[in-house]
């Protein structure tokens, strides 16, 4: 291969700049930047190129790469994964340590990309603050690919026994990944893009491309001046389309072959003599060494850094520091840790020496989880007693907030934990009946999260007033007949909506309840798809208790109470951003809907507060916790008093539109 080596300087300069790419990204734009993208093209064009340089590997030829990968992989992963868990035992809220442990996990196991795919598909976790572990998803998804394409090859190689064929064999099973990967990319993007952002199967036709240019490369040439336009075209491509282009919720579709393709062209340039001097420079090739630990360092200092500040933004000497910091540990990480596995003569000729000396540094991560569980067992045992004693007491001695911010997340309805709430993604009815099974009145609970968070509320009144409480709920999916509305995010939900209407009409109950509106500060507004819901019920004669939304904080609650000392004040926000200063619903005046509003109960007239009290009201951004649901069980009471006698009204003749707000402050402990 011609200029050999002046082609591996310049692989190693994209690498440095992909990273830096990456945490520049990261750290002041807060975009998608095709960074690791890049990792996946150059990672494939090296794991073919090597595998199949002197035709099928063999057997052990197989194990003997994987036993290289490991030397190289494991060491800096395995320091900044104890390093994390260790800055995250220091920094981080325990309110988020239930989650974070599990990502610590997954990345030990090289599975975080998963692990993020099903955190982001979650509906009950998709408030959650980014975690620490956050940028092992890439490494997960490489490490993946680097134990199955070695795997590929050498099957392609059994199949037969020529090179010409095998060659051929390896070049069609690539092309065939890579479509069908493509193909599977373009369409779970365009259905869950956050899933597919994460999927390991998304992103097989990057890996895909990459395998193809190292059998193409040895037969593109070109002159130099047409390879240096390329390589600096591409590089020019590959630093600002993310710029100008928002990528972020269309990776990794067709969007993604931009920077893909980019890597592409910077490769087959340097392969052609470019000189791309920004590239193969003694500095930038010199960090080149350094980039697979600067990638893995500059987000966990990132996150302590946030952690620490108790804010978002990073201005730019804070900025700086990050990537100078990073820069450093990944320097004594490659030179101490890394380089004396990686270079060792004596594991490179004992491969399952080199298994064994991997399986211990993992070992490593492994164990300070396991103390890092054990520690959150404690506290999730004493947190619990906690809440418990306050429910029957509602006089605890402990100056505390309840429930308490380490278990507030899982603090959920009970229909979470029954198995009564139906999945985000699927649109048959889960149907569950509480409260009196017997009795002549009916109450069907409605819609989305946000319907069901008040089911604890009904069930009190429900075993106070003896009625039937049935429930027909399903994550992210509102009681809508609007099948294109922007709140509907899965398919699954109009399919559902169906079903659910005519269930209701089934059912005849006294009334549904359900949401109102929807959105934040002047944009609050009752949806088309409500009203077209609610439609529905009335011409099959059924009658809405329709109950105003809560506020939604846009941050992670239970974390911002655990950062603040002050944090009923701190984490307040103005009335008027979170709601419009008119109930939306008192323009509507339907035969069939009582309007209740109950915001007084989070906000007063200037400010609302996700604290009151002792009682923290949300066990996340915008979803109340199943303790204050209980405590609001006596104003329910009243609202379902309320519509009922509105209901009369209106059987008599007259009708009340709907409930007027307090706009008082609320009595945390009106339900204890």
């Amino acid at each position: 291969m011609a200029r050999h080596t002046s082609y591996l300087y310049e692989i190693q300069g994209l690498r440095a700049v992909a990273a830096l790419m990456v945490a520049v990204y990261h750290i002041w734009i807060q975009k998608v930047s095709g960074g690791v993208d890049v990792f996946f093209v150059v990672a494939a064009f090296f794991i073919v190129g090597s595998l199949t340089r002197g035709g099928p590997p063999t057997l052990g030829g197989l194990f003997d790469y994987y036993a290289k990968t490991l030397r190289r992989v494991v060491p800096s992963a395995a320091v900044v994964i104890v390093t994390t868990v260790a800055l995250s035992l220091w920094l981080m809220p325990d309110s988020m340590w239930r989650n974070q442990i599990k990502h610590a996990l997954a990345s030990t196991l090289f599975l975080e990309n998963w692990a993020l795919a099903f955190t982001a598909t979650d509906y009950l976790q998709q408030g959650s603050p980014p975690s620490p572990f956050q940028q092992l998803w890439a490494l997960a998804v490489q490490v993946q690919f680097y134990c199955l394409f070695p795997l590929l090859l050498w099957v392609a190689g059994r199949v037969g026994r020529d090179q010409h064929g095998y060659r051929r064999r390896v070049i069609v099973a690539l092309a065939l990944i890579g479509l069908l990967s493509l193909g599977y990319s373009v369409y779970m993007t365009a259905r869950n893009q956050p899933w597919a952002y994460f999927d390991s199967g998304a992103r097989a036709w990057e890996f895909a491309i990459g395998g193809l240019l190292a059998f193409a490369v040895t037969r593109m040439t070109l002159s130099r001046l047409v390879a240096k336009l390329l390589g600096w075209v591409s590089l020019a491509v590959l630093l600002t389309f993310a710029l100008f282009l928002e990528v972020s919720s269309s990776f990794p579709g067709v969007v993604a072959l931009i920077p893909v393709l980019a890597a592409c062209g910077i490769i087959v340039a340097a392969r052609n003599q470019c000189d791309i001097w920004l590239l193969n420079n003694r500095g930038v090739v010199w960090f080149g060494d350094l980039s697979f630990a600067f990638y893995l360092w500059h987000w966990p200092l990132l996150s302590c850094y946030r952690y620490a500040t108790g804010g978002f933004d990073v201005g730019l000497l804070p900025g700086l520091a990050i990537i100078g910091g990073a820069a450093l540990l990944a320097g004594l990480t490659t030179w101490g840790f890394e380089n004396p596995v990686r270079r060792s003569a004596w594991l490179s000729r004992h491969r399952f020496a080199t298994y064994a000396a991997c399986a211990a540094l993992l070992a490593l991560p492994m164990a300070a989880l396991g103390g890092w569980y054990h520690d959150y067992q404690g506290r999730r045992a004493s947190a619990e007693a906690a809440l418990d004693r306050f429910l029957h007491d509602a006089r605890p001695a402990e100056a505390t907030v309840y429930p308490p911010t380490l278990i507030a997340s899982m603090d959920l309805p009970p229909s979470s934990r029954d198995g009564c709430h139906q999945s985000a993604t699927d649109a048959e009815l889960v149907e569950c009946s509480y409260g009196d099974p017997d009795a002549d009145k009916t109450v069907v609970l409605a819609g989305g999260s946000h319907a069901q968070q008040w089911l604890a509320a009904l069930q009190r009144v429900a075993a106070r007033e003896r009625f039937r409480l049935v429930t027909l709920t399903k994550g992210g999916c509102m009681l809508s007949l609007d099948a294109d509305a922007d709140y509907m995010a899965y398919p699954s939900c109009h399919a559902w909506n169906e079903r659910v209407i005519e269930r209701i009409r089934q059912i005849q109950p006294d009334y549904v309840f359900t949401n109102s509106t929807r959105g934040q500060g002047a944009a609050e507004h009752v949806p088309e798809g409500y009203l077209a819901a609610w439609n529905a019920l009335a011409q099959g004669g059924v009658r809405v208790l329709a109950l105003r939304d809560n506020p939604w904080f846009g941050f992670d609650v239970p974390e911002c109470v655990d950062l603040h000392e002050d944090a009923a004040d701190a984490c307040a926000k103005p009335r008027d951003a979170l709601l419009s200063r008119r109930s939306p619903t008192a323009d509507y005046h339907l035969d069939n809907v009582y309007f209740a509003d109950i915001s007084d109960l989070f906000c007063d007239e200037r400010l609302c507060r996700p604290l009151q009290g002792q009682v923290l009201l949300y066990r996340d951004d915008h979803h109340i916790t199943n303790t204050f649901s209980q405590l609001a069980a006596p104003r329910i009471a009243r609202t379902l008093a309320q519509a009922e006698a509105a209901f009369a009204m209106a059987d008599a003749g007259h009708w009340i539109a709907g409930a007027s707000q307090a706009n008082q402050p609320a009595d945390s402990k009106e339900g204890s």
